[in-house]
């Protein structure tokens, strides 16, 4: 690890503590129970802090399909993981940053727990059935009440760049709520950190595709959704990385 990839981690820790006061008053907010008074707080928080961050890091983004994103409406975004900078490409170029299902793992650390709590995060125990099944109840709930939410099918990070096999538990939820899947194609990721360990300044390409109706589906529909989503994503880059040459 390079002297200025240790030094982006300290500023992400040394800013994200700086934000203790406006932690405790999103605490606050939250705690009245009406995430609407809350979420533009919190929303401005968070862009405020990742935004100069990015630029730190020397990162840009390129983004594609905008467009293809529903309005007013709640969304299950499917995106392919590779890194963590998956994370911020969603929330800086979706509409509004939507609510993400994370590892329960991350329940533990200190400080950016307390961010993922006002920001309505879903922890996952993959371990255990019955925590999986009420924590998919619990985004099943903030999507019927009017909330976006990004699920990573392959439901860990890919350790080479090549896609994993994606599982179902969006199509749970969307089976369930009826709403859109905007699928996303991120490319770059990986390369930003991953790849060398350390901070590689460069773009990330961010692509919404289309969005999927699923109401009106059949449970044989939902089945069969994960591996569509995946082969749409995995055409779109080949797609993209031919476009590009």
């Amino acid at each position: 690890m390079n002297w200025y990839t240790i030094k982006w981690g300290s500023k992400f820790l040394s800013s994200l503590l700086k934000l203790n006061p406006e932690l405790k008053k999103a605490k606050a907010l939250k705690e009245e129970g009406d995430w609407r008074k809350y979420k533009s707080f919190v929303d401005g928080c968070l862009c405020g802090w990742l935004n100069p961050l990015i630029a730190k890091a020397g990162v840009n983004f390129n983004v594609y399909g905008k467009e293809n994103i529903p309005e007013n409406e709640p969304i299950i975004y499917t995106p392919n993981h590779a890194g963590i900078f998956d994370i911020p490409s969603i929330i800086l170029n979706a509409p509004e940053p939507p609510i993400f299902i994370a590892k329960k793992e991350l329940k533990s650390v200190p400080v950016l727990s307390d961010w993922m709590y006002v920001l309505d995060c879903v922890f996952v125990d993959r371990n255990n059935k019955n925590s999986a099944r009420s924590s998919l109840h619990e985004a099943i709930e903030m999507v019927k009440n009017g909330r976006s939410v990004v699920v990573f099918p392959e439901g860990t990070r890919s350790k080479d760049g090549t896609l994993g096999e994606f599982k179902g538990g969006a199509m749970k939820i969307a089976m369930e709520t009826g709403a859109k899947v905007v699928p996303v194609l991120l490319r770059g990721t990986r390369e930003r950190l991953e790849e060398k360990g350390e901070i590689v300044p460069g773009e990330i390409d961010v692509v919404f595709l289309p969005y999927i109706k699923t109401k009106g589906l059949s449970r044989e529909d939902f089945f069969s959704m994960p591996e569509k989503i995946r082969q749409l994503i995995k055409e779109e880059n080949e797609n993209f990385s031919k476009n590009k040459k």
